[in-house]
């Protein structure tokens, strides 16, 4: 009999998170235009059945290209795994990872990079649209030294970072490297272009880079004009060691598994004894201690993050009222959004199975949800 086992296992029913990181990729080859993606799944995202003494969990990727006059170009991938236990199941840091690629002629698209769970009706995507014509320029790459893309993690400060793009036209004389963010100056790096390369790769030690997102831009340059360009981002995240914020931000989202007194303890830490002290908190929860996955931790931050991404917006993030209440009882079975009511402030309604209901107002229209129902409920 097969036995369906939707990843919940790991906390509150339904609040297993399905995501995927992808990169979408362009260039020519041979006077045609192809498109790339990229799609790295976690385990946890996928939907598995138990054969035997096997999990088994199969997918569907497709990428699809649609232009103006709703022309279809596309191609798809069916892919299997099987693991022999639960964590392994629900694993975020075992990947799925897959490439496709679409030969298209030039023109303007709506591209769609998409995969389903076989056996699940949710599916995920990402959506895109995409100008191909013949450029100076390709797509720039961003890697680790070995080319693997970081999508199972972000960049520290330990790592060097490999940046390459191809190079279509042989008229340029330079290429330039940028590298930006707000939080800190900008960094400049400069190549001739010789007429043999199909190619430019900068190598770059990121030791003085700090934890943050960062916007990348190659731009080519003939005879001190600019003629093209091509972006990528990357982040880094330092060691806790030397980025007390991160790490002090961390401790702060503990709120709804940690006490006052355990978070104060955890935030007095020796900057040397920071990853002790929270990989030590962690390991007390952790129901499978003999495995390098922890579920307790995967499944708190994957909630705190959503909270942040879904209620940062107007609202207070992961310590909003919508936040308590998911953080609890995870995401509802049913939600109602009543944003323009007659003589009403917008609300909204979270149902649960079971007849738990919560209500939550916008009482001064700036997208801060507070909860009026049940009355005097704290979570």
């Amino acid at each position: 009999m097969k036995l369906l086992l939707l990843l919940s296992l790991f906390g509150q029913p339904g609040s297993v998170e399905y995501d995927f990181q992808s990169s979408i990729e362009r260039g020519e080859k041979d006077g045609k235009f192809f498109v790339k993606g990229y799609l790295s799944l976690p385990y946890s995202s996928l939907q598995f059945a138990k054969y035997d003494s096997l999990f088994e969990s199969g997918y569907h990727v497709v990428l699809e290209m649609i232009d103006a006059k709703k022309n279809v170009y596309g191609t798809e991938r069916f892919g299997q795994v099987r693991v022999k236990s639960t964590e392994d199941a629900g694993s975020r840091s075992r990947l799925v990872e897959e490439t496709l690629e679409v030969v298209v002629p030039a023109g303007k698209y709506k591209g769609t990079l998409r995969v389903a769970m076989l056996g699940a009706t949710r599916k995920l995507t990402r959506d895109f649209e995409m100008e191909l014509y013949h450029r100076t320029l390709g797509s720039v790459v961003v890697t680790n030294p070995e080319g693997k893309r970081m999508f199972s993690r972000p960049f520290t400060g330990d790592d060097t970072l490999k940046a390459t793009v191809p190079v279509y036209d042989k008229d340029i004389d330079s290429l330039t490297l940028y590298i930006t963010t707000k939080e800190v100056s900008s960094f400049e790096y400069r190549e001739s272009f010789r007429e043999s390369s199909s190619q430019v790769t900068w190598i770059v030690p990121l030791a003085n880079f700090t934890s943050a997102g960062y916007d990348l831009k190659v731009t080519a340059y003939a005879k001190g004009r600019m003629k093209d360009k091509s972006d990528a981002s990357f982040w880094i995240q330092k060691p806790f060691k030397y980025d007390p914020q991160r790490y002090l931000d961390l401790v702060n989202k503990l709120v709804y598994i940690a006490d006052s007194n355990e978070r104060d303890y955890m935030k007095k830490a020796p900057a040397e004894q920071r990853q002790v002290v929270w990989d030590s908190f962690w390991k007390a929860k952790d129901p499978t201690p003999q495995t390098e996955y922890n579920e307790v931790l995967e499944n708190y931050m994957t909630k705190i993050d959503y909270c942040e991404r879904n209620f940062g917006h107007g609202d207070k993030g992961y310590l909003s009222d919508r936040a308590k209440i998911y953080m609890r009882y995870g995401p509802p079975d049913e939600v109602e959004e009543h944003p323009f009511e007659m003589n009403q402030n917008p609300y909204i309604i979270w149902k649960y199975e079971g007849g738990l209901e919560f209500i939550f107002e916008d009482k001064l229209g700036f997208g801060q949800y507070e909860l009026v129902y049940p009355q005097g409920y704290n979570p």
